[in-house]
């Protein structure tokens, strides 16, 4: 059999992890072969250079069946930029890269401008 590139795509993965400040990015790589891929991640600041994510920045899970493999980037919205994210994938035909950039807004602007009357209104928002 030839080497297939991998078709790679990049979604919002849903989660309650937002209400701890936290974000999901699913990278999806399918229709491969060989199977076996590599995926990575960078980012950017809004018209900034692309950077390879640093090592504590987030958690990342792998799922793998057969011709397909996803993963999960767990990403802390603390940080004080707006990032966009990419996913890469390394096959044997190459690298891959996502076509779109997902973007994770910045934790800073989540409360609103006005003070709500009540706290927990704030504690429930979904930012």
């Amino acid at each position: 059999k030839q080497v297939v590139k991998p078709v790679v795509s990049v979604y919002p993965a849903a989660s309650g992890a937002h209400l701890e400040g936290k974000s999901s990015l699913l990278c999806l790589a399918s229709a491969m072969f060989p199977p076996l891929v590599q995926i990575s991640w960078k980012r950017r600041k809004e018209n900034g250079p692309l950077e390879d994510l640093p090592p504590a920045e987030g958690e990342q899970l792998e799922l793998r069946e057969s011709g397909r493999t996803a993963a999960i980037r767990v990403i802390d919205r603390d940080a004080p930029h707006t990032y966009k994210y990419r996913c890469y994938v390394q096959h044997e035909g190459g690298t891959v890269e996502a076509q779109t950039e997902q973007e994770v807004p910045a934790r800073a602007s989540c409360p609103p401008e006005r003070e709500p009357a009540d706290l927990k209104a704030l504690q429930q928002a979904d930012c």
